[in-house]
């Protein structure tokens, strides 16, 4: 009995030893084509994605456009090209991005959105904000402090860049504007195209234009810097602003000044961490969602010390 005993326990040990170890996780490479790495927003949301990289143990190489969507198109295709094994995309404008994402989907590369939403099944994943229903939220936080300052009255200009996610914020604004009728009237535009030079060039135009703005509505950072920028240099400390996306340092005193009276802050860097985990996980074979909505939050000086927290 001992013997057969002995015997078996051989066998089971040689059998353990043959056993193969668990395979490690395949080595993925993303692509991250960016919008603009001169906006804070986009930094913010390619360091997330960086992060997320190093916890998967995946490489990284990051696409910076400018801005320029001709730009993004090739640098999409020159990631195909490069056999990365995922790509995730801030599309400029979404139906240019589409083309190169089918042909990345051809050549079996993941591609997965972030920010901008890219409405193809071509691409796995999209990861961001609603940005339409989100700016309708926010004009209806706007339309009652205007109703409460200015007895609903009030002439408001709007800073903007004309993309697709900044046209869908100035959209959904102007929905809830309708709640309070004629007596608030957008009375000029200035297109800041992401460039704070240029938004701050346009915003004094606009300022000086429309005298009697009350009201700046910005639907980016570059915007709100721009035209914060030149209302001082016009002396104008009559006008409230209202700002999109992040709540990096130059905003904090003018939130605290009451200047800034709320800016809608969405989490670039969750953006970008998810973005890059998804892209990882469906380049592995996982299954992923096939759309995250990641979280917003209005900053003003009543909460601006706990967010900063």
């Amino acid at each position: 009995m001992r013997k057969i005993l002995t015997v078996l326990l051989a066998v089971g040990l040689l059998a353990a030893a043959f056993q193969t170890a668990p395979a490690a996780p395949k080595k993925v490479t993303v692509c991250f084509v960016t919008f603009s790495l001169q906006v804070g927003f986009f930094q913010d949301s390619v360091n997330g994605g960086k992060r997320e990289a190093a916890a998967q143990g995946a490489d990284i190489i990051v696409q910076d456009p400018q801005a320029d969507v001709q730009k993004q198109v090739t640098q999409i295709e020159d990631c195909v090209a490069r056999k990365a094994d995922a790509i995730v995309v801030d599309g400029i404008e979404s139906k240019a991005v589409l083309g190169p994402a089918s042909e990345a989907k051809k050549n079996g590369v993941v591609v997965v959105g972030v920010d901008t939403f890219l409405d193809s099944s071509d691409v796995t994943t999209n990861v961001g904000v609603s940005n339409f229903d989100a700016a309708r939220e926010y004009g209806h936080f706007i339309a009652a402090w205007i109703l409460g300052k200015y007895g609903g009255k009030a002439d408001i200009g709007i800073v903007l860049a004309s993309t697709e996610v900044q046209l869908a914020r100035r959209d959904g604004f102007m929905e809830a504007l309708k709640s309070l009728g004629a007596n608030v009237r957008v009375v000029g535009t200035a297109d800041g195209r992401n460039i704070l030079e240029r938004a701050t060039a346009v915003s004094e135009d606009l300022l000086s234009g429309k005298p009697t703005i009350k009201v700046v509505y910005a639907t980016g950072e570059p915007q709100l810097l721009g035209a914060l920028a030149a209302a001082a240099s016009q002396g104008r400390k009559d006008i409230a602003f209202f700002g999109w996306d992040k709540v990096p340092q130059p905003f904090i005193q003018p939130i605290r000044d009451g200047r800034v009276i709320a800016v809608t802050n969405q989490q670039p860097e969750l953006q970008g961490q998810l973005g890059v985990r998804y892209a990882v996980q469906a380049a592995r074979g996982e299954k992923v969602p096939a759309r995250v909505n990641t979280p917003v939050a209005i900053i003003t000086r009543y909460n601006l010390d706990q967010w900063l927290k």
